[in-house]
């Protein structure tokens, strides 16, 4: 069962088996990226973490609301979207950076 805890509407973080997690889907939204090339970093990211992938991104599928195909996702837990958002860079990154670092940290803390 997915929780979904509004800590910042726009943050989307929820906890997946007691761990603070975020969608794949919504930091593509929200770092303005295709989700396609952010799931291409992170199967990257997932070749040269290989065994500690798991602690870093949790293999998730979603379900398109228009044609009701299921497709991939990560939930990325804290350090697994550290890794993964110290590779975007610009002004506008910086900011989301920083909003989910403390939303993570608020999320701990509850």
């Amino acid at each position: 069962a997915t929780l979904i805890v509004p800590v910042d509407n726009n943050l989307h973080l929820q906890t997946e088996n007691g761990q603070v997690v975020v969608s794949s889907r919504v930091v593509a939204e929200r770092f303005g990226k295709q989700h396609k090339h952010v799931l291409d970093s992170i199967e990257e990211l997932i070749k040269g973490v290989a065994e500690k992938s798991a602690d870093l991104f949790i293999p998730s599928k979603y379900q398109h609301p228009q044609n009701k195909q299921w497709y991939p996702e990560y939930l990325l837990t804290k350090k697994g979207f550290t890794l993964l958002a110290m590779g975007f860079t610009g002004q506008e990154a910086l900011k989301w950076k920083l909003n989910y670092i403390e939303a993570f940290e608020k999320m701990e803390q509850a």
